[in-house]
């Protein structure tokens, strides 16, 4: 199953470019079907903080007799580390969406969002220079708390300079993840941007990954994704608490999986207080 989490729009409900940008949308996702994929994500980008009354600009497609997965986006530009962004599913505006992702513009809120910010995708602009190096430690906290990190192939596509940044960008985030936890999504503005399942394969193949990892890009890591975000949506806050094996009660044994006696305490007793075999002198003879 090949999935598209980055099909951008933008237009809010009512407005003059909201029926222009329904119809542009509804010829990419024909296209994506087209092309083989099953599911997709319609992403609206919010840059600065969310404000409390925003709406939600997506609006699924009706598409009868078409077997796709839809899913609404939100990718939040932050680009002030002192701002509260209300990255939490107490927030009304960012529980309204099925996936967040975040965009950090410097080293340090790349830092939060992969040690502390509460999303489901990273993506950074990888058309451009990247302002902050790409260090393990903090990729792997991402990848550590299930965060997946995107690339958008669009960029190599309208642009020579965007490739040339897109692919040394990519090859970095591919060395420090070391192939892990990547997505690769279109980010198309226009149904000529999209390309199918198998040419972003190969595309990926040339940024640095195997072709099963690239393949996992469109498929599975973008499912783990899906799944990571369902998890967030109904999980506030969990507490785990542990206790130890000889706790369970004697009906609750079948919890071990296999069968393990208990040592018997009164058993230990009884073999210390054992006593020692008394050594017998020999009588000698005269």
């Amino acid at each position: 199953m090949f999935y598209d989490l980055n099909l951008p729009v933008s237009a809010p409900p009512g407005s003059a470019l909201a029926a222009q940008e329904q119809l542009e949308t509804r010829k990419r996702v024909e296209l994506l079907v087209h092309l083989g994929y099953q599911a997709v994500a319609y992403n609206h980008e919010v840059t600065g903080k969310i404000s409390n009354n925003h709406v939600d600009p997506i609006t699924k497609l009706d598409l009868p007799g078409v077997n796709l997965k839809q899913y609404s986006r939100l990718t939040l530009v932050v680009d002030d580390a002192s701002q509260n962004y209300g990255l939490n599913t107490g927030n009304p505006a960012i529980a309204s969406y099925d996936i967040i992702a975040v965009q950090p513009t410097t080293e340090k809120l790349f830092l939060a969002a992969c040690q502390t910010l509460d999303v489901d995708i990273i993506s950074l602009d990888m058309s451009a220079r990247l302002p902050f190096n790409l260090k393990f430690s903090t990729v792997g906290s991402a990848v550590e708390r299930g965060i997946y990190f995107e690339l958008c192939y669009s960029g190599a596509i309208r642009d020579t300079s965007a490739r040339r940044n897109l692919i040394s960008n990519a090859q970095d985030l591919i060395r420090v993840t070391r192939g892990k936890n990547i997505i690769l999504t279109s980010q198309a503005m226009r149904a000529m941007e999209l390309r199918g399942p198998y040419d972003i394969v190969n595309f990926g193949t040339l940024l640095g990954l195997n072709q099963a990892v690239a393949k996992d890009c469109l498929s599975s890591h973008c499912r783990a994704v899906v799944m990571h975000a369902e998890s967030r949506r109904n999980t506030t806050r969990t507490v785990i608490s542990v206790d130890p094996v000889s706790s369970l009660a004697e009906s609750e044994q079948w919890k071990l999986g296999a069968k393990r006696k208990q040592p018997d305490p009164s058993e230990s007793t009884r073999k210390k207080k054992t006593k020692k075999p008394s050594s017998s002198t020999p009588s000698s003879s005269k």
